[in-house]
């Protein structure tokens, strides 16, 4: 007779349900925005009523980090050095770390200053050095956010087993997943067959569906300026999307437009400056109802969800009455609902003969170009 293996799991118990994670797989959690994925992974800070076991104890009566670790959305939040370089030095002091997990992922910026990074290679720098310490268990928030096809890639490779992975670019992850739970009312596994299904995506405010391109016949010339990467041109009622690797330079060509376009940055709780939403798109009663914030107009924007935030910066851009509106990833965080209010929004200002810059890595974006530069062409 035969012992069978000890099998090491983790378990997060909620007031929704539970998820479950083994050594052996890697596992999904869905759910639209504001369906409380974040706040489920963030249970392994022992904050919350949340219940975390592992390995059959109480996780947070001990709350060993070196066995359970967490990567959250805002890359500013969890780094003590100034490189990586650094920081696997001081998490050499405390851990066993596989420096070369770092060195392959952050390649020349190795040694490079976080505060200069993109937000790409920052998004590296925290995954990177957060498995090179190799837990036992990693809960990432949105990993994939702000980064290139190619680095999706070479994350994705080193992603390993016992890993919970909560993310909205269903199309990024379902190849690599062995089990999925959807988080809404309550928490259910689903047949991960069902990631294949748009209805069934679009149903639940998932992503992974396909977005047809906005029609519409292009105007005058409005815009021409030289930037260091590129030549911007732009006409009326025309996206034009600005691709490229991290570090490429979308960001930086963006912000050599300021003050010949209005331009939309990634953080957008740091372009607020009124009380209200109501406020921030000058009480335009017309502008409220376009973007299907009536409910909204007495609230901060800072109380908001991420694409919440992004419509009432679009909002404000459209009432500012500028002819071009430059956006820098405006889908991170998006779900498949802002998604799709993200495309009536920008059908929205073609109608008007705006034109749209999107600097951008997402596919389902590019779906939307009129015309694409790609800035890893232009060096």
């Amino acid at each position: 007779m035969f012992c069978s293996q000890r099998i090491l799991v983790l378990t997060i118990i909620t007031s929704k349900g539970s998820v479950e994670v083994d050594k052996r797989e890697i596992v999904g959690l869905l759910g639209r925005n504001g369906s409380g994925k974040t706040t489920l992974l963030k249970s392994v800070l022992c904050n919350s009523q949340n219940q975390v076991i592992l390995d059959g104890k109480d996780f947070c009566k001990e709350k060993d980090y070196s066995k359970v670790s967490l990567v959250l959305q805002e890359p500013y939040s969890q780094i003590l050095a100034e490189t990586a370089k650094e920081e696997v030095e001081l998490l050499s002091r405390y851990h066993r770390v596989n420096e070369k997990i770092v060195k392959n992922i952050m390649g020349e910026y190795y040694d490079k200053k976080f505060l200069e990074l993109s937000d790409g290679y920052k998004r590296r720098f925290v995954i990177s050095t957060t498995l090179a310490s190799m837990p036992e268990y990693v809960l990432l928030d949105e990993p994939f956010a702000n980064l290139d096809k190619y680095s999706t890639v070479e994350v994705k490779e080193i992603i390993p087993k016992g890993t919970l992975i909560a993310e909205h670019r269903v199309k990024e992850i379902r190849d690599m997943l062995d089990r999925v739970y959807l988080l809404e009312d309550k928490i259910e596994e689903i047949d991960k067959e069902k990631l294949y299904d748009e209805n069934f995506l679009k149903s639940h405010g998932l992503r992974g569906f396909k977005l047809s391109k906005i029609e519409s016949e292009l105007g005058k010339e409005i815009l021409d300026v030289q930037t260091t990467k590129a030549r911007i041109k732009v006409r009326e009622s025309e996206v034009l999307c600005l691709i490229g690797r991290n570090g490429a330079g979308k960001t930086t060509t963006l912000k050599q437009l300021v003050g010949k376009v209005y331009v939309i940055f990634q953080n957008p709780d740091l372009q607020f400056f009124c009380t209200t939403v109501k406020e921030e798109v000058k009480g335009r009663e017309d502008v409220l109802s376009l973007f299907n914030l009536k409910d909204k107009e007495d609230r901060s924007p800072y109380t908001l969800s991420y694409g919440e935030k992004m419509r009432v910066l679009i909002a404000s851009a459209y009432a500012s009455g500028r002819k071009v509106i430059a956006l820098d990833e405006p889908s991170v965080g998006m779900d498949g609902n802002s998604l799709l209010s993200f495309y009536e929004m920008i059908k929205l200002l073609k109608e008007e003969k705006r034109g749209i810059i999107i600097a951008t890595h997402d596919e389902d974006i590019i779906s939307m170009c009129d015309s694409i530069i790609n800035l890893d062409k232009s060096f």
